[in-house]
């Protein structure tokens, strides 16, 4: 005799099949939601490491200009500046006739980095506390976050190591923020061409630099302006 499946247990095997679907789709809701989740704290993330690795280059850029302007004294070039450092020869870094010259070695010598690190016993007590006086439980002492600066000849007509002729160099800024072991850096570069302020600047007023007249306009033939300084006296009697 054959026994052939109720309609009772037909809907029990449907109602579980349901059910197994529901909790399937639930699943992977949650899965979903915690890839975007992870996704999205990733990119945070290294928004926020760039921004200190950013503000990291920005310092020493600004230390870089101010060693270079003191190592300048009074000469009119960067020659002599540019001689006094130490070319860097690192992958990614062979400049040729144009080399990376380190403008701050850090703590341990040329092709170490500069720490931006935070010394919390060199704080003043109202830089470790709010306004209203109440102290921090903790502070952000950026034990990763480094710096190096280079130097770098801007492009001469002539070449030569170094061989500056027009009173520009480059400065580059390198900060990074250093994470975990095994994991990326984040890093940002800045550059910029900075000029030598000891030459002397030869001006003269109104138009002549520029290509105009003695007359002061660019219109002359070249003829002396006319004396405005003089007083004609005229007749009393017409």
């Amino acid at each position: 005799m054959v026994q052939r499946p109720t309609t009772r247990r037909r809907q029990g095997g449907f109602t579980l099949l349901l059910a197994l679907g529901v909790v399937t789709m639930v699943t992977l809701a949650v899965l979903l939601s915690f890839g975007v989740v992870s996704r999205e704290a990733d990119v945070q993330g290294d928004s926020r490491r760039y921004k200190e690795a950013y503000f990291a280059a920005e310092a020493g850029l600004a230390e870089g200009r101010e060693a270079m302007r003191i190592r300048l004294r009074t000469n009119s070039t960067y020659n002599e500046a540019l001689g006094a450092l130490t070319i860097i020869n690192e992958p990614g870094l062979e400049g040729g006739l144009r080399p990376f010259f380190e403008v701050l070695p850090g703590p341990d010598g040329v092709g170490s980095w500069n720490s931006l690190a935070i010394d919390e016993t060199e704080l003043a007590p109202q830089e470790r506390q709010s306004n209203g006086g109440e102290a921090y439980n903790g502070l952000p002492l950026q034990e990763n976050v480094r710096y190096r600066v280079f130097a770098r000849d801007d492009e001469e007509q002539t070449a030569g190591i170094p061989n500056d002729n027009n009173k520009q160099i480059w400065l580059i800024a390198v900060g990074e923020v250093v994470g975990p072991a095994g994991s990326r850096p984040t890093r940002a570069v800045i550059h910029a061409l900075i000029t030598n302020e000891n030459s002397v600047a030869v001006t003269s007023p109104g138009t002549v630099q520029t290509g105009g007249g003695p007359d002061n306009t660019y219109n002359s033939s070249g003829a002396a302006p006319v004396a405005l300084n003089t007083v004609a006296t005229l007749p009393t009697n017409p």
